[in-house]
């Protein structure tokens, strides 16, 4: 122990010398500019430019309504709150620390926005929505472990997971393509389509409701279960399996 307190010392003397800021914890652990959030928990108001898409970065829980007005509410600890990235990138808020930030300790966020096209997810923390999202295109992208759980009425969808989340979805569609390379699940029995296009290349299954047109590429090992009487296309050269639910 003391030689490993020894080396993080010398390791920590030549960051210092550098101008970098060091943290070395109780367990001996250390890490490069990181805050560990220890400040009071309050309830605090952003101002944030127009935004009609969310890419949640962080460990934090997000939610997400429809309303008239855009507002962000945020309870949490204020020295991580004040840590957030309030830049909106080509329409998206991308929900980000300045620097590393541990021990939030159940942040959570809430959004109101008149508007959603993008729901993007590249974190742990969780998106949930808290009403019906009426709207014309929606693009969904899982990257993460954090899942998604919404309710729309759309024209379109479009769904790509390449993460371990899941993508729980409920509502009505014209037309739904989904994308999974990567472990996460959609669960959409829920979601009635007209038509949907699938494409699995990973382990990830879906669960679809379609009415007119199902089309299925499995390369994976994923399963697609539908429900419905869809003209089906199917071409599977993987493990995974069409399996109708009916």
């Amino acid at each position: 122990m003391k030689t490993i307190q020894m080396m993080l010392f010398a390791i920590a003397t030549a960051l210092l010398g550098s101008g970098c800021f060091i943290n070395i914890d109780d367990d001996d652990s250390f890490s490069i500019g990181c805050l560990n959030a220890d400040g009071p928990f309050v309830s605090q108001s952003l101002v944030i430019d127009d935004f009609s898409g969310i890419k949640n970065e962080t460990s934090a829980e997000v939610f997400i309504r429809q309303g008239d007005e855009q507002e962000v509410i945020v309870e949490g600890k204020e020295d991580a709150i004040d840590e957030l990235e309030l830049d909106v990138n080509n329409g998206i808020w991308e929900i980000e620390f300045d620097r590393c930030v541990r021990d939030l300790d159940n942040m959570e966020i809430f959004i109101t926005l008149p508007v959603l096209r993008q729901v993007y997810s590249s974190g742990s923390g969780d998106i949930m929505g808290e009403n019906l999202f009426l709207a014309e295109d929606i693009d969904f992208q899982l990257s993460g472990s954090g899942d998604v759980r919404i309710e729309t009425e759309a024209d379109d969808i479009d769904v790509k997971i390449s993460g371990s989340g899941d993508l729980i979805i409920d509502g009505l569609c014209d037309e739904a393509v989904y994308r999974l390379s990567g472990s996460g699940d959609v669960q959409a029995f829920g979601m009635q389509s007209r038509t949907a296009d699938i494409n699995i290349s990973g382990s990830g299954g879906t669960e679809v409701n379609v009415a007119e047109f199902l089309k299925v590429r499995i390369s994976g090992s994923g399963d697609v279960r539908f429900i419905g009487s869809p003209e089906i296309d199917v071409n599977i050269t993987g493990s995974g399996d069409l399996i109708d639910e009916n």
